[in-house]
């Protein structure tokens, strides 16, 4: 199966080829093209959303093409002892990321905001992922692409960037990060599930809320 997976807030809305799995609200398109408004109007009330279409690159790029889209750039950084570097900020735990700046690399723009949000040196170990989150901002409608980098600590320790919001930068075990996960976004649960599957081949302690809801054609 082909598929694209992005975020309006804690709502994961796949572009796939076929159905990925039930607890899907599908949406089928035609010509491989699906308005923002009915994807904004159904994340309102439904947490997974499967667009289905023969082409999923081009429905990305549709659905793409009418959202203003911002690069940005973060850091999966774990220290000597495997720990992974979290911060918390509105409430909620998340990892150091933010916007590319103009004339920086996405792996450049990465470590600086992990150097800024969290007081740690941190060295690039290779690309780990690109998640796509979309949000409203002041009416209008903006996807955020960031760009993740592995890595591991060099110097330093945590130190939040409370002019940022940050209340808490932190090296969290896996109890702990499991914990703060429950408090995280959707895009953090799944980035981190997938590169811990991928590299690890072991459960992450996150369960996906819904799976056993009945399939919805719409």
């Amino acid at each position: 199966m082909k598929s694209h997976t992005l975020y309006f807030t804690d709502t994961r809305v796949v572009i796939a080829d076929r159905c990925p799995a039930e607890g899907y609200a599908v949406l089928p398109t035609d010509d491989c093209r699906i308005a923002r408004a009915n994807i904004v109007k159904k994340v309102e009330t439904d947490k997974f959303i499967a667009v289905i279409t023969p082409d999923p690159d081009a429905t990305l790029a549709h659905l793409l093409s009418q959202l203003f889209v911002v690069e940005a750039a973060g850091g999966i950084v774990r220290d000597e002892q495997g720990r992974l570097l979290m911060i918390r900020c509105r409430d909620r735990w998340d990892l150091p990321k933010g916007h590319i700046e103009t004339g920086e690399s996405a792996v450049e723009a990465a470590l600086r905001e992990v150097r800024e949000e969290t007081g740690i040196v941190a060295e690039a170990l290779r690309h780990a992922a690109t998640t796509i989150h979309c949000y409203d901002t002041y009416g209008r409608w903006e996807a955020k692409r960031t760009h993740w980098f592995a890595m591991r600590r060099v110097a330093g320790e945590p130190a939040p960037q409370t002019a940022e919001g940050i209340t808490s930068a932190a090296w969290c075990g896996q109890a702990e990060t499991a914990s703060n996960l429950l408090s995280s976004y959707s895009t953090i649960i799944d980035l981190l599930g997938t590169l811990s599957s991928v590299e690890n081949n072991r459960a992450t302690g996150y369960a996906a809320e819904g799976c056993a809801a009945k399939t919805k054609m719409l």
